[in-house]
C-alpha cells in the first residue's frame, strides 16, 4: 500500500452546470444528450478528462473526482489528488449500457496500437466501425448459443437489476474487462465495480468525454463525502483543475456496491448475493428482486472474510472514513423510539457533562432540551433516518468546519432500509461508540 500526495498545483476553476438543461436520447442504453443554455462546463470537462486530468463532478450521491478509467497514469492521479492508498479500489462510471458493453470489446490495457476510440453512443465515427461490428456480432453469437442476444457481456444475474435501478446508486461487481489498468483495481483482483450514474451533469460529463470514469467520492481521503461543491473546494482546491457545480446531491451517501458475480457471492456453490457497501439503494429493496435475491447478506453484519478485508473488490472495506477533526460520539440502542430513543438521549446529556468548549448535537425525531452549562450547544434535529441519511456529511461537515465545534455527538437510527447505510458511515466516521 502507498499513500500519494498532490504533486501538482492547479488553478481550480469552479464552474456551474444545470441538470434541467439536459435531455438525453436514451434513458439506458445509449447515451447521446443534447445540453441546452450555458454548456462551457461541458467542453472544459471533456478538455480536461481527454488530457488524463481530474475532474470533480456531482452524482446523485456525492461528488466524485473523476478521471480516465482507461489510463494507469490517469488512475493514479485519483490517489495522489486525494491522497488515497492505493490498494483502495475505484468504482468505473458510464453513460450508458452501450459504453459498459464496448469496454469487453477493447485491447488490454498496455497492448494499444491505435487510439482508444470514445465509447458510449451509437455512431461508429466515434466508436471506430471495428468496434461498432463487434458489438453486434457478440449479439449474434449470443443468440446462436440459444440467448436472446440482450447484453451478452453483462452476467446475466445482473439483467433485471440493472433494469430496476440503473441508473441509479447501485454499483455492481462484475468481470474485470482487460482495457481496465489494474490500478483502478487496488492493485489486485480479476473484478471491478461499475455504476451507472442517474446524474444528468455526471452522464452528460462521462458521455462528452466518451470515456468511462474512475470516480471516487471527491474529498480529500478520510474525510466526510463531499455533497456540495464547496466541499470539494474546501479539501481539493489547487490540487484539480476543474469542479462541475451543480448544487446539493439528492441521495447524500455513496451508493450500494452489490456482488453477485464472484466467489465471494457464493454459499456452499449456492449464489447468494451480498451487500458490500450499503448505500443509496437498499438491502429491503433488493430482496424484492427475488429468486437468489432472497438470500441476499450484508458484509460485516451476516459475514466476515479476513481475505476480503485485505483485498478489497471495492472501496469503503477496509479503511477509516469520513472523519471529521472534531472526535464523533456515536449513541446506537435497538431499536429508534420508545425507551431506546430515551435511553440514547440520556447517555447524549451524560457524556455533555463530562465535555467543554463547543459541543455539535445531531437528533433523530423529538428530542429533550440538553442541560450543558459548560459547554456552548449547536444544536441540530433531523425528522428521520432518510433526512439523516441524505443530510449526514452535510452537517459533520458544518458542524467541523464551518460551526468549528470540539465535539460531535449524533443519535443512532436502527440499521433498517435508509439506516443501514448511515450506521455503516457513522461508525467508520465515530472514534466513540456509546450503546445504551
Amino acid at each position: 500500500m502507498g499513500i500519494s500526495t498532490a504533486i501538482r498545483s492547479f488553478d481550480t476553476k469552479v464552474l456551474s452546470a444545470k441538470a434541467t438543461q439536459l435531455a438525453f436520447s436514451s434513458p439506458l442504453e445509449d447515451g447521446a444528450f443534447t445540453a441546452h443554455g450555458d454548456d462551457t462546463w461541458v467542453s472544459e470537462s471533456r478538455e480536461q478528462l481527454r488530457a488524463n486530468r481530474c475532474v470533480a463532478i456531482p452524482t446523485e450521491t456525492v461528488y466524485g473526482l473523476a478521471a480516465n478509467a482507461l489510463d494507469a497514469q490517469a488512475a493514479r492521479s485519483i490517489f495522489e489528488t486525494k491522497g488515497r492508498p492505493s490498494d483502495n479500489p475505484l468504482i468505473v462510471h458510464v453513460s450508458s449500457i452501450r459504453m459498459l458493453r464496448s469496454l469487453y470489446h477493447l485491447p488490454a490495457h498496455g497492448d494499444r496500437q491505435i487510439a482508444m476510440p470514445f465509447l458510449g453512443t451509437n455512431n461508429a465515427a466515434l466508436e471506430g466501425q471495428h468496434l461498432h461490428t463487434l458489438l453486434s456480432d457478440a449479439e449474434e453469437a449470443d443468440r446462436r448459443q440459444g440467448g436472446d442476444g440482450v447484453w451478452p457481456e453483462i452476467p446475466r444475474v445482473y439483467h433485471d437489476v440493472i433494469r430496476r435501478f440503473w441508473p441509479g446508486a447501485l454499483t455492481l461487481i462484475m468481470p474485470r474487462p482487460a482495457c481496465i489498468p489494474m490500478e483502478v483495481l487496488g492493485g489486485h483482483g480479476s473484478t471491478v465495480a461499475v455504476r451507472f450514474p442517474s446524474h444528468p451533469v455526471a452522464r452528460a460529463v462521462i458521455s462528452a468525454c466518451g470515456l468511462p470514469l474512475a470516480a471516487p467520492s471527491a474529498n480529500a481521503s478520510g474525510r466526510p463525502s463531499p455533497t456540495l461543491a464547496q466541499h470539494v473546494l474546501h479539501d481539493l482546491d489547487g490540487r484539480l483543475p476543474l469542479i462541475v457545480d451543480a448544487g446539493a446531491c439528492d441521495v447524500g451517501v455513496e451508493s450500494t456496491v452489490l456482488d453477485a458475480y464472484s466467489a465471494n457471492a457464493y454459499v456452499s456453490d449456492t449464489l447468494s448475493p451480498c451487500i458490500l457497501r450499503p448505500g443509496g439503494v437498499t438491502y429491503e429493496d433488493l430482496r424484492l428482486m427475488g429468486g437468489a435475491f432472497e438470500r441476499l447478506r450484508v458484509y460485516r453484519r451476516d459475514f466476515t472474510s479476513a481475505e476480503m478485508e485485505a483485498n478489497p473488490t471495492t472501496p469503503g472495506m477496509k479503511y477509516r472514513h469520513y472523519s471529521p477533526n472534531a472526535p464523533v460520539f456515536l449513541y446506537y440502542c435497538s431499536g429508534s423510539t420508545g425507551d431506546a430513543a430515551a435511553n440514547q438521549l440520556d447517555q447524549m446529556q451524560q457524556t455533555l457533562g463530562r465535555l467543554s468548549g463547543k459541543v455539535g448535537i445531531v437528533t433523530v425525531g423529538n428530542s429533550g432540551p440538553f442541560k450543558a452549562p459548560a459547554v456552548e450547544l449547536v444544536e441540530i434535529a433531523v425528522a428521520d433516518a432518510k433526512e439523516l441519511a441524505h443530510r449526514i456529511f452535510a452537517l459533520l461537515r458544518r458542524l467541523d468546519e464551518v460551526d468549528r465545534v470540539d465535539a460531535i455527538l449524533v443519535q443512532g437510527v436502527d440499521d433498517a432500509n435508509e439506516g443501514l447505510a448511515v450506521m455503516n458511515r457513522l461508525g467508520k466516521a465515530a472514534s466513540h461508540h456509546i450503546s445504551c
